[in-house]
């Protein structure tokens, strides 16, 4: 399958891939091997179903992976009028945000578990809620049991619930809780203009108007956030290196609240508390976005693999193409023009 137009980061795929030389219509090409040497194990399986090609062979654009972030660009660059062909190696969309049966009978969200970080305009810009995408409140967002009868932990979006549950244990940690998620909001506010774009460049000679104006908005909205809370920038500072332990044993004393709170500095970070870096994780975890609150994360009606199928429905809308059991083994390569340009799968097709 060939593409017309390649996405402009496929440069950066080739430093990593093996290639081998093959020729064809466009002249030179390469045959970039996306697969080990035989002496490694291969990183996924291939589709146990057969790969039926699409009739239509040039695209404008081919996303090798269904995952939410490939059906996002694939949404997006379909809703601009692009050809779009999404090949996905399973029979089931979504990468890491899926919903499959696990034990009979009852389904799962497999990886992924939670929502948060999915940017609100991409929901309202896509309108994944007319394709079935539907928040669902997490409260409370946590439960931490004791060995004494009747005495727990639980911190969810009260804030006088949250006080009476940590006064329990420490009224000091009760009243310090309220100024630590204050810190961590105006944090938030720092890195939140980073989150829709790449990092600022004043510098790129190459950029074009559009990148321009995007990074000096970037920079306007940065430098707008930093003066207004640079008494904070010095602790800001310690929150993006510290360990988290040390972080947290200055905030609070009571150690039933410090390992509630630690849990999101090491939670899918493979990293414990005491190393230095993780209490940015902390940050990390107030990031979340959903349903119009700022710092908060939320379940999916119909597990995670609900937001992969609205996205896919939503790109499908736009005229993109999805095919399942299609295992992607090379990236073709047109030395001429220098670019991608096409894809070989696992049977041969091209």
């Amino acid at each position: 399958m060939k593409i017309r137009a390649a996405i402009r980061a496929n440069h950066l795929l080739r430093p990593a891939l093996r290639r081998s030389t093959v020729t064809g219509a466009c002249g030179n090409l390469h045959a970039v091997d996306s697969t080990l040497p035989p002496s490694h194990s291969p990183k996924y399986e291939t589709s146990p179903f057969p790969f039926i090609a699409p009739v239509r062979r040039k695209r404008d654009a081919i996303i090798v992976g269904g995952g939410h972030n490939g059906l996002v660009a694939a949404a997006y660059l379909a809703k601009q009028g692009l050809d779009v062909l999404v090949l996905e190696r399973r029979t089931l969309l979504g990468g890491a945000a899926v919903t499959e049966e696990i034990v009979h009978g009852f389904k799962f969200s497999r990886a992924s578990y939670l929502a948060g970080l999915l940017r609100p305009q991409i929901i309202t810009e896509l309108g994944l809620e007319k394709h079935g995408f539907k928040y669902l409140p997490r409260d409370p967002s946590s439960f931490t049991p004791t060995n004494v009868a009747g005495r727990h932990l639980i911190l969810g979006s009260s804030e006088e619930e949250n006080w009476q549950s940590i006064a329990q244990f420490s009224t000091r940690d009760a009243d310090a809780f309220v100024e630590y998620e204050d810190f961590l909001g105006k944090a938030r506010e720092l890195v939140e203009p980073l989150l829709d774009g790449g990092p600022p460049n004043p510098f790129d000679q190459a950029a074009k108007w559009k990148e321009r104006r995007h990074t000096l908005q970037t920079l306007k909205t940065l430098l707008s956030a930093g003066w207004k809370h640079r008494q904070s920038l010095l602790p800001f500072y310690e929150l993006f290196t510290a360990p988290a332990a040390h972080l947290l044993d200055r905030w609070f004393e009571s150690d039933i609240l410090k390992a509630t709170l630690a849990t999101d500095a090491v939670i899918g970070a493979m990293i414990g508390p005491r190393q230095a870096g993780s209490a940015y994780v902390l940050l990390h975890h107030v990031m979340g976005e959903a349903a119009g609150r700022k710092g908060v994360w939320a379940y999916v009606e119909g597990g995670m693999g609900a937001i992969s199928k609205s996205i896919a429905e939503a790109a499908k809308a736009w005229g993109a193409e999805v095919v399942t059991s299609a295992t992607v083994t090379r990236l073709v390569y047109d030395d001429a023009q220098k670019r991608i340009a096409g894809v070989e799968m696992q049977d041969g097709t091209r």
